[in-house]
């Protein structure tokens, strides 16, 4: 994580002493006017995590300046340095909320100590802090150890890759536990001690997307009041991860890879180039090679996220880890939800292999969540389970075209299709479900585009760029009631 220190001290021999204490990698210094008012009006155009200030910029003034730096948006620490080492000072400084008082009598060494001290104290706050705001748990590798061999094979990968500080791209579909793997890999890779952060870059507008990943300076856009550090800065020392990267803009790409090259973030607004030190690890259910083809996403780009890329299996093809899964959520929620549920009966269990699950382990852990609050016995069976799943496909019946070629039902196939290359045939055959899917789940929502996004599995703003793509309207779909 990068510090940022802002120094109010007088004498000016007193400056560049503090300057040449402090060279950590990571603090970045800048000074202000040793006296009240310059140090409020640089405060509250840009957040920092220290001050270190003279007493005499506080002038018996100590109360009110302090609370005022404690009713900024972010208010930092403050490191008061005083040439009397005056008892009754310090602790009038401390009574109004400094967290410490530092004599500038004391030797290079005590000071560099001291001043390391509180700057580890703060980082640990801050990774706590952002901790606390994404709800980050502890997820290790071994939450992934399976009976299927796919995944086996998979979770092997995972495990060398770990210990590297490379790229990497996590594919999969939506809901496999792409971000949860990544959190593992951070979990247990060199970066373990630094903070985790995840972005949508699906989520947000593309000027937000920007400003959140890579900061802003004072009137950088209408709003900006303040100048404001982005994701790559607050991250530095662990790891990015960059959700739905297939959303991100074009122009934003070219940011990025300029990050994933050089190591360093430009603000929005800004001319500076602030070095980082962060891993990136980006996630998709895109087809990002196919994005390349289309022009959607850049190709240097792809090659230097991908240096490693982990391709999560979908629960369709692993049903052998459905039971252990189901048990695994099953004892989660029975300890969180507080219900006297155990097991799961073999008919729900085998229902459970049957189904085909679209929505991966996402959708599984929503259906076992379900089935611990409405059951009324300690064991799970049928009849608590949703109808998605009990009138589902059996086990015998084809649950793909894929399987329905297998049995001599491909008529359904468009005969153009086996004219084409692999490459394309699979490209119109992705065209055509995403369009045949859309239009059903619009016709379901009547067109209402949160809740069809969220029925999809998919970012209101992704839904919106496919209705684009396939000249799909959602007014058309509004008086519809099939």
């Amino acid at each position: 994580m990068l510090l940022r220190l802002l120094l109010a001290v007088e004498p000016k021999a007193l400056q560049q002493r503090l300057r040449r204490l402090l060279k950590e990698d990571d603090v970045i210094i800048k000074a202000c006017s040793a006296a009240a008012d310059p140090l409020l009006h640089e405060l509250g155009r840009e957040s920092c995590d220290l001050v270190i200030i003279s007493q005499s910029v506080l002038d018996h003034s100590e109360q009110d300046i302090l609370a005022a730096i404690e009713t900024l948006p972010e208010p930092p620490e403050v490191i008061v340095v005083s040439e009397q080492d005056d008892a009754d000072d310090r602790a009038r400084l401390l009574a109004a909320g400094c967290i410490f008082v530092l004599h500038t009598g004391v030797a290079n060494k005590v000071m560099g100590d001291a001043l390391s001290a509180v700057f580890q104290r703060r980082r640990n706050a801050i990774d706590q802090s952002i901790a606390s705001r994404r709800g980050m748990g502890i997820p290790q590798l071994s939450d992934f150890v399976s009976d299927s061999s796919a995944m086996q094979a998979f979770i092997n990968v995972a495990h060398r890759v770990a210990p590297s500080d490379s790229s990497l791209l996590i594919t999969g579909e939506t809901g496999v536990g792409k971000e949860r793997l990544a959190r593992a890999i951070h979990a247990e890779g060199p970066r373990s001690g630094g903070p985790f952060i995840a972005v949508n870059c699906g989520a947000l507008p593309e000027t937000l997307l920007e400003s959140e990943l890579f900061g802003h300076e004072e009137g950088a856009f209408t709003g900006a009041s303040r100048a404001r550090r982005g994701w790559f800065e607050l991250s530095h020392g662990g790891t990015v991860f960059l959700d739905e990267i297939g959303e991100m803009p074009l122009h934003l790409q070219v940011k990025l890879l300029h990050v994933l090259q050089n190591h360093e973030v430009q603000r929005l607004g800004s001319e500076r180039l602030t070095a980082v030190d962060v891993r990136v690890i980006a996630a998709t259910n895109r087809d990002l090679l196919h994005e390349v083809e289309e022009g959607r996403f850049r190709r240097d780009l792809y090659y230097r996220l991908g240096v490693i890329n982990l391709s999560i299996p979908p629960l369709r093809e692993r049903r052998e880890d459905i039971p252990a899964l189901a048990q695994d959520y099953v004892s989660r929620f029975r300890a969180s939800i507080g219900r006297n549920v155990s097991s799961i009966d073999e008919d729900a269990l085998q229902e459970m292999v049957n189904y085909s699950w679209p929505g991966n382990v996402r959708e599984l852990i929503n259906v076992i969540e379900r089935a611990v609050l409405l059951c009324d016995s300690d064991t799970i069976a049928t009849n608590d389970l949703p109808e998605t799943i009990t009138l589902g496909h059996s086990s015998g019946e084809p649950r793909s075209h894929a399987a329905a070629l297998a049995s001599g039902k491909g008529s359904q196939f468009p005969v153009e299709w086996f004219d084409l290359p692999i490459r394309e045939a699979r490209q119109a055959v992705v065209a055509d479900f995403e369009k045949a899917y859309l239009i059903r789940v619009l016709q379901l929502t009547r067109g209402h585009v949160g809740e069809a996004a969220e029925r999809a599995g998919i970012e209101p703003r992704s839904l919106f760029e496919k209705m684009r793509r396939y000249d799909l309207r959602k007014e058309d779909f509004r008086s519809n009631r099939s």
